[in-house]
């Protein structure tokens, strides 16, 4: 006798080796009219909710797509789930457009029945879910848009949970009325919050802010100026205008710092003048006085000060020549060795001064010494 052998009939959802064409699939757009239509026919049916066959629930929601196929040594846990498929797949549908379905087609079974109802509570976790999501990533980014977050995000829950006819009245049909709708009402409102409350507020607090850094730095560059700190008054005030260059507390400012530069610039160049024409009359002094060296030391100091430059080539002949003269009289004396000293001296004032004959006779009279 031949071992009985286990044969596995072949599912109804998942297609089997021995298929030769493939049937002719549903459209996604198909499909989401099926599912509204449900919607309508629930919705119509009150709180008792519409029943209705698993069986009838797949032929008005099969899978659009093909399954992958089964092989040869599928486990009976493959089996099963590959059987699950278009009924979980037809819950997911009716879920994405706002209808419950229970008990879940998956429990039941083809032969079952399950009853469908409108809910609100699917856009009501899609709205939620986004909201909460907008609302950690403002609150690591700006306080503002947290705050003004809050109460946009409990109105669009309000919205969701609330007022599910309203919504359905507005948003266009192409809008699943499941998580989906509830979500892209709540991007919608906090796109309106944002461009409408939260980036005017956020404007508001910047521009408060910068009046505030600009006139502290305003005070604080009049304070240093009053202390005679003229190049701290300038920092602060320029840090003032960078902020609120338009503020006319810190022109004001600006304007004192600049009269002030103006001045003490103006009194820095009398100053020199004053300092230079002192120097130069003592320079005269000692000129006048005989000191050749302090009216040459004097004259170099002043640069080119007045007639500086003229006067100091005047002292160097000079002196030059009366110390050459003295250099003369101390060699016809007879004092060879002084008389080299302040021809040494001449030389170094005006090396134009410079007299060969003269060296040579004070040469012959040292070696004679």
């Amino acid at each position: 006798m031949m071992p009985a052998v286990r044969m596995r009939a072949p599912s109804r959802y998942a297609p089997t080796r021995m298929a030769t064409m493939a049937p002719e699939r549903i459209t996604w757009g198909e499909l989401r009219s099926r599912a509204q239509h449900l919607r309508q026919r629930a919705a119509d049916a009150g709180e008792a909710g519409l029943s209705m066959r698993v069986g009838d629930l797949l032929e008005l929601l099969p899978l659009p797509y093909d399954p992958e196929p089964l092989p040869d040594d599928a486990t009976d846990e493959e089996i099963a789930e590959a059987e699950r498929e278009p009924l979980d797949f037809a819950e997911d549908v009716l879920k994405r457009h706002g209808v419950r379905c229970r008990p879940a087609p998956g429990d039941v079974g083809t032969d079952g029945v399950v009853v469908l109802r409108p809910t609100n509570r699917y856009a009501l976790q899609g709205a939620v879910g986004l909201g909460l999501v907008a609302l950690a990533a403002a609150a690591a980014t700006s306080r503002i848009a947290a705050a003004v977050f809050v109460p946009v995000i409990l109105i669009g829950a309000w919205l969701a949970w609330r007022q599910a006819h309203w919504l359905d009245r507005w948003v266009p049909r192409l809008v699943p009325r499941g998580r989906i709708m509830g979500a892209l009402l709540m991007l919608v409102l906090l796109a309106v919050a944002s461009v409408a409350v939260v980036n005017p507020a956020r404007d508001w607090v910047r521009n408060r802010g910068q009046v505030r850094d600009a006139v502290n730095l305003s005070i604080q560059a009049e304070t240093q100026l009053n202390a005679g700190d003229l190049a701290g008054a300038r920092a602060s005030i320029d840090q003032a205008m960078q902020i609120r260059p338009d503020l006319g507390q810190v022109q004001a400012t600006a304007q004192k710092i600049m009269v002030a530069q103006v001045n003490a610039h103006t009194s820095a160049v009398a100053n020199q003048s004053f300092a230079s024409q002192n120097a130069y009359d003592r320079a005269e002094a000692s000129y006048a006085a005989g000191d050749w060296q302090e009216a040459i030391d004097g004259f170099t100091g002043l640069g080119g000060f007045a007639d500086a430059p003229t006067r100091l080539a005047a002292v160097r002949a000079d002196a030059a020549e009366a110390t050459l003269a003295r250099a003369k009289a101390a060699l016809a004396a007879g004092d060879a060795s002084r008389a080299f000293e302040l021809y040494s001296d001449a030389v170094v004032f005006d090396p134009a001064a410079a007299d060969r004959a003269l060296v040579k006779r004070i040469a012959e009279a040292l070696t004679a010494s």
